[in-house]
């Protein structure tokens, strides 16, 4: 399905479907791989219990958000925001949302090369690893929003399956008494974790960045369907990583979904198939890295969408080089990042609604 956009140039549309698979490898890897870590840091054994928490409250903001996309109309953001607020105000949101953005791409490519060094590419020049991941992204992103979507549509069966592998196999060694006693330190911990959990779960408001792209709009249903599966991303492997490992143990592993990988054994002979992992991890920053990238274009048409595009690539390889060690990029993360984003997205999507209802209550008195 094609459409016209704001500057007249033809754009493809795509289905709801493969909106959501978009949504569930890059939101997944987030929530599957980044958050865990500091999850288990901050709250310990009682971090499967603030992904529940989290989640008994994911219904107030999915209203939210599904009435806010409702109400664009497929309308791009852009000018949704102008018509509703200015051309100031839509601005300064839209610059704000394109650094989120940036940061959202920057902080799973840190993550991956990172983590690629430090498990099986130690000798790998990080401009190497950083440049052909650019490269791959850059050109994916150019391509537009329905080869993203063609992309996701290809990996995601293979990421599920290979997900329920590792869950099944190590079942041999998972004891789910180590997941209590909870509340041990009082409810301190459970709110130490909530940050993290729910800048997971409030990514999936990215998706009014390119409900205009959607040949049908998402409903209630279907966007707490999606927060269901990605809290679920979250707490399957958490709770996996405290069965085998304990708390404590799993609190100090830097990557405990990927140590969950080198427990697999599949009868007498087969083991070591954590390269596995690699795939899922991979397929997940790609589309992540991606998608961000074709947002920060789309957020500023109609100026030159590949130039913008492909100098927050650029900058992006350059901050890699940074001399942040992995100790620090995680405080960064724990105390600003996720605290930050949280307060920005809850904050903005509250100021739409209210925006909305009056704009509504005006237009009832003006036609009355």
């Amino acid at each position: 399905m094609y459409s016209m956009d704001s500057v007249g140039v033809t754009v493809s549309k795509i289905s709801l479907i493969q909106a959501y698979m978009i949504i569930m490898l890059s939101v997944g890897l987030l929530n599957h791989v980044i958050i865990i870590p500091l999850l288990l840091s901050a709250s310990g054994r009682d971090a499967w219990l603030v992904v529940l928490v989290v989640l008994v409250f994911s219904p107030l903001w999915v209203v939210f958000l599904n009435y806010i996309i409702k109400n664009m109309n497929g309308k791009h953001f852009k000018d949704w925001l102008h018509q509703h607020f200015g051309l100031f105000i839509s601005l300064l949101i839209t610059g704000i949302y394109s650094v989120l953005i940036w940061l959202i791409a920057f902080i799973s490519l840190k993550d991956t090369v990172t983590w690629a060094i430090a498990s099986y590419l130690p000798q790998t020049p990080l401009v190497v690893l950083t440049g052909l991941t650019l490269i791959a992204c850059f050109f994916a992103a150019y391509q537009g929003l329905p080869t993203i979507a063609m992309v996701s549509g290809i990996l995601l069966p293979f990421v599920i399956i290979l997900g329920d592998l590792v869950m099944t196999a190590n079942f041999q060694f998972k004891d789910y008494s180590l997941l209590f006693p909870l509340l041990e330190n009082g409810l301190a911990s459970v709110w130490k974790g909530i940050p993290y959990i729910s800048g997971g779960l409030l990514e999936l408001s990215l998706l009014i960045l390119f409900q205009h792209n959607l040949k049908k709009k998402p409903g209630f249903k279907g966007l707490m369907l999606v927060c269901i599966l990605l809290a679920g991303l979250t707490f399957g492997p958490l709770t996996g990583s405290i069965a085998i490992f304990g708390a404590d143990e799993a609190a100090n592993q830097r990557y405990p979904a990927y140590e969950q990988w080198r427990m697999v054994r599949l009868g007498e002979y087969v083991e070591h198939v954590d390269f596995f992992s690699i795939y899922q991890w991979l397929s997940g920053m790609f589309i992540r890295i991606s998608l961000s990238i074709y947002l920060i274009g789309e957020l500023w048409k109609p100026y030159n969408k590949w130039l913008i595009m492909l100098c927050s690539t650029v900058l992006m390889f350059g901050a890699v080089f940074a001399p942040i060690s992995d100790m620090v990029f995680q405080q960064l993360l724990s105390r600003y990042y996720f605290p930050s984003f949280c307060f920005f997205t809850a904050t903005v999507m509250s100021i739409f609604v209210i925006k909305i209802l009056i704009s509504k209550r005006h237009a009832r008195s003006n036609s009355q």
